[in-house]
């Protein structure tokens, strides 16, 4: 009787601690973010090539600029990898420049937000190209929560930027990025 009664308390102090309250520090955000059973990670893999699609606590924003409504749009993270290497770094001559000025110009005429049934544009975005001094291809992506029709999911769409990929979509619940953005609203980033 007393080890069931052992038991029962061990198991009731693990689930307590394992129910975060609060996220303390910059590798703990990091660590939530890429947990794929958070809702803030989705990643298509197809052939070697990896697109992921990755939501951007605001507090990493705003705690990094100055001045302005930074808090105004959602950042997400687009990030490309071929064999788990930099997606820019491993295509060939023919479709670098193609590649490259897709990302850097035309992104919007690839990737959009299904929302509702309606189809929205991607407020900005900016790619900067780190010509093989990462693992990745990375593009920040932001978009308006106030055009958004659906409040309580919206997907991105992305259709092939010139690898040969099916059209992918990235679906996110705005429930998890508001659970993240009250895990960390009390949260000091250091630089």
């Amino acid at each position: 009787m007393k080890l069931k009664n052992i038991g029962a308390c061990l198991l009731l102090v693990c689930l307590v601690l394992s129910c975060k309250d609060k996220i303390r520090n910059r590798a703990e955000l990091y660590s939530y973010i890429q947990d794929t059973d958070h809702g803030l990670l989705v990643k298509k893999e197809n052939n070697g090539i990896t697109v992921a699609m990755s939501y951007i606590a605001s507090k990493l924003i705003s705690d990094n600029q100055k001045g302005g409504d930074k808090t105004k749009y959602l950042y997400f993270r687009l990030v490309y990898q071929i064999q788990e290497k930099d997606m820019l770094s491993n295509v060939g001559e023919d479709s670098y420049s193609v590649l490259f000025s897709r990302l850097s110009f035309k992104l919007a005429d690839y990737l959009m937000v299904l929302s509702g049934g309606k189809k929205e544009e991607i407020a900005d975005y900016q790619f900067s190209p780190m010509f093989g001094a990462t693992n990745n291809t990375e593009v920040i992506v932001a978009i308006d929560p106030e055009k958004l029709a659906d409040k309580n999911e919206f997907v991105f769409q992305l259709k092939d930027i010139g690898l040969g990929l099916p059209v992918y979509e990235f679906k996110f619940e705005h429930a998890a990025i508001d659970h993240l953005e009250n895990l960390t609203k009390n949260l000091k980033i250091q630089n």
